[in-house]
C-alpha cells in the first residue's frame, strides 16, 4: 500500500514515501517492543548461562533446551504482548509509543482469545520455530535442521511482506481477524 504522508510546509513529500506511514509507524513500534523483549532476554540468559558454564544443564537435552526456552521467554513475551494489547490501552509500549491499536477488524475491541492468538502466530510461531532450529544446528544436526533454521526465517519475513504488500495487514492480523489502527502519538486511548 502506497501512499504519501501529509503534506508539510505547502511541499508533497511523496516522493520520499514508498510506504505507507502505518507500516512504517508499526516497524517502529515493533522495534521499540523487540527492545524490551531483548531486556527480558537479557534478564533470563543472566541466570541460564551460569548454569551452563557451570555445568548444571549438561543432561538437558535439546528437546527439554527448547521447552525450557519456551517456559522462560517465549510464553512470557507472548503474554505480555496478548495482555497489552487486550488491556486498556490496546497497544504494546512500541505502539502506544508510535500512535498505533489493536482493534477486531470490524472496528471493536480486541479480546484476551483473539489477542492471544495474534501474539501466538505473531511472536509465538516464528520464535519457537527459530529456537527450535538454532537448537537442533548447535546440537550438531545436519543439512535438515540447518534448513530448518534457514526456513523458520521465512515466516516473520513473509510477515513483513504482507505488511508492506496489498492491504498492508499482516498475515497474523487476517488470521487472527485483527488490524491496526492510527491514533495520535503517545495518545492512550483511541476513543
Amino acid at each position: 500500500m502506497c501512499c504519501a504522508p501529509p503534506q508539510r510546509g505547502g511541499r508533497s513529500s511523496a516522493s520520499l514515501w514508498l510506504v505507507s506511514t502505518t507500516a512504517k509507524r508499526r516497524v517502529l513500534a515493533g522495534l521499540v517492543d523487540l527492545g524490551l523483549m531483548l531486556l527480558w532476554v537479557a534478564v533470563v540468559a543472566a541466570v541460564g548461562v551460569p548454569l551452563y558454564l557451570t555445568g548444571v544443564t549438561a543432561t538437558v537435552g535439546p528437546l527439554a533446551q527448547n521447552l525450557i526456552g519456551l517456559l522462560c521467554v517465549v510464553v512470557p513475551v507472548t503474554l505480555g504482548l496478548t495482555l497489552a494489547e487486550c488491556g486498556r490501552y490496546e497497544a504494546t509500549p512500541g505502539k502506544l509509543k508510535f500512535g498505533l491499536r489493536v482493534r477486531t477488524d470490524t472496528g471493536d475491541r480486541v479480546t484476551w482469545p483473539r489477542s492471544l492468538l495474534r501474539n501466538l502466530l505473531k511472536l509465538g510461531l516464528p520464535w519457537t520455530l527459530g529456537h527450535a532450529g538454532a537448537v537442533a544446528v548447535a546440537y550438531g544436526g545436519g543439512w535438515d535442521a540447518q534448513l530448518g533454521a534457514v526456513l523458520s526465517l521465512l515466516v516473520p519475513v513473509a510477515y513483513l511482506v504482507s505488511l508492506f504488500a496489498g492491504s498492508g495487514r499482516t498475515i497474523y492480523d487476517h488470521l487472527a481477524g485483527t488490524t491496526v489502527i492510527e491514533t495520535a502519538p503517545g495518545r492512550r486511548f483511541a476513543d
